[in-house]
């Protein structure tokens, strides 16, 4: 499981560095082999080759002839990359992909549960900022407040 932030800075060969926690989680699930995609231009997502072959096997599922199902699974597979995070713990992030979600040298390394994504330091501000403010304009259901619990 993965979670929490981290400002992690790319180096002049587009690299990263994983932190010692998860670099370690990763080194145990799957011997630093990764898979990096992007289904938008938000964010990189990096998942251990165990959790993506699962997502995938999911993803199968669903049907070609449905455009929206259709659509998604394009959007996943088609930018998905091997990567190996490296005894030292450096990450490459590739151009197409560094592109893609518009990431520079100062980047965001945000646990998801069975991923991380990778944001632009920038673009992680504002939208953290517009998601405060989402935040601040609903309210949760007494019905979901019930069954959740902090």
């Amino acid at each position: 499981m993965f979670y929490g932030t981290t400002r992690l800075t790319m180096d002049d060969k587009h690299r990263i560095v994983i932190p010692a926690r998860p670099r370690k989680k990763f080194m145990d699930m799957c011997e630093g082999e990764v898979v990096m995609t992007a289904r938008t231009r938000d964010h990189v997502l990096l998942y251990p080759l165990p959790e993506f072959e699962s997502l995938m096997s999911r993803l199968e599922s669903l049907p070609d002839l449905d455009q929206t199902a259709n659509d998604f699974k394009l959007s996943f597979t088609a930018n998905a990359r091997d990567e190996t995070i490296d005894r030292a713990g450096r990450l490459l992030l590739g151009a197409e992909l560094r592109e893609r979600a518009g990431l520079h040298k100062s980047v965001i390394l945000v646990g998801r549960g069975n991923r991380f994504e990778i944001w632009d330091e920038a673009r992680w501000n504002a939208e953290s900022i517009a998601r405060d403010a989402r935040s601040e304009a609903m309210s949760l259901s007494s019905d979901a407040v019930r069954e959740f619990r902090f």
